[in-house]
């Protein structure tokens, strides 16, 4: 399973694990790989949690929806990023049902990896056993820190400084970002909708802060940006 996986040196999940030991890890744990088609759900809001997900290909959209239809797109997760790891050491009432959607974005294929395996530890688990439990815990610290980042976003007064800010954190090592979400979703992340999105989106391009091309935005005037936040 883990042969089709370009480079698994790269995954956190599985990092200072020698290939034997993930292969052993994978039979104790019984872990299986599953593939799903674009917009298809991996789990829905109010199921049970019993797995941890690790994404091999594609993109996974974490969304909450509303009765009022409205969507809160929470974060993306894509290869060798896991996810609903949130539920799986918490121990309260809003955890023992999944909180949010998570939809496929593309064709997707993830290794789904029963809890089980991270609070037993069996006669057939050494020290992977220890390893990947550290591993788990500095990608939750990881992912506290993405929401935190969120909540910093969208602290943001205007659209404009919201818009402003997702794309300065985006840009960090360059001033072309390639969209991962589509406009609807952004717009949902950035708490805003899509007519308002593109509209700021137009009047910043008109003002020369910034370039879009579909699914590629640029920023022109990075320290205009810089100063809106």
């Amino acid at each position: 399973m883990i042969e089709n996986v370009k480079d698994c040196g790269s995954i956190h999940l599985f990092r200072d694990i020698k290939k034997e030991e993930i292969e052993k890890m994978f039979r104790c744990s019984k872990t299986v790989e599953r593939c799903f088609e674009d917009g298809m759900y991996i789990f829905r809001q109010g199921e049970t949690p019993q797995n941890l997900f690790l994404v091999l290909d594609g993109t996974v959209m974490i969304s909450k929806d509303f009765a009022s239809g409205k969507r809160d797109v929470l974060f993306m997760v894509g290869q060798g990023d896991v996810f609903g790891e949130m539920f799986l050491f918490a121990d309260f009432a809003d955890t023992k049902t999944y909180w949010y959607d998570a939809i496929a974005q593309e064709k997707v294929r993830v290794l789904q990896i029963p809890w089980q395996f991270f609070y037993c530890f069996c006669s057939n688990a050494c020290e992977h056993h220890r390893m990947i439990t550290r591993n788990m815990l500095e990608i939750q610290s990881e992912k506290n820190f993405k929401m935190t980042r969120k909540l910093h976003l969208l602290s943001g007064t205007t659209l404009r400084e919201r818009i402003a800010l997702w794309l300065l954190e985006q840009a960090a090592e360059g001033d072309v970002i390639k969209l991962a979400m589509n406009r609807e979703e952004l717009a949902d992340y950035l708490g805003t909708t899509r007519p308002s999105l593109s509209r700021e989106l137009m009047k910043m391009q008109q003002e020369q802060l910034i370039e879009t091309d579909k699914n590629m935005i640029k920023i022109v005037d990075r320290a205009a940006l810089e100063i809106l936040y």
